[in-house]
């Protein structure tokens, strides 16, 4: 942890990023704030190829860091989805629901990209939780 409270998280889970890049969460005044995550990883994709499994998986890893910073899901106030074809916006509301469960829902910015850091990659989910 640094001298002014602001520490990186990391989840076993959770692959970690290019090293001197940047931070997969970072906790600053009570506040947790999440890189954006997928479903890549250095040996491919991992959970499956299409926009639900892939969407499943890069919130386990948004859930497993925000856990790891020492909050809850029900914490995360706040999502933001990239995804690379707006037409598959019913799977992301499915892996939504399956995560998401109680009120209040987190608020949500729902946004379409031509396309991610690696081939493949369908969505990436960032996200803001409070402790």
């Amino acid at each position: 942890m640094s001298a002014d409270g602001i520490r990186a998280v990391t989840a076993a889970s959770v692959p970690p990023p290019p090293p001197g890049v940047f931070s997969n969460a970072i906790v600053a005044g009570g506040v947790v704030y999440v890189s954006g995550m997928h479903a890549g990883g250095p040996d491919g994709i991992v959970g499956g190829t299409s926009m639900l499994e892939q969407t499943r998986e890069a919130l386990r890893r948004t859930v497993a860091l925000v856990e790891a910073a020492g909050a809850r899901k029900e914490r995360i106030v706040k999502l933001t989805l990239y995804v690379t074809d707006m037409a598959a916006r019913a799977e992301v509301s499915q892996a939504r629901k399956e995560v998401f469960t109680t009120e209040p829902l987190p608020a949500s910015t729902f946004v379409e990209v031509s396309g991610f850091i690696q081939d493949g990659l369908l969505v990436e989910v960032e996200a803001i939780a409070h402790l």
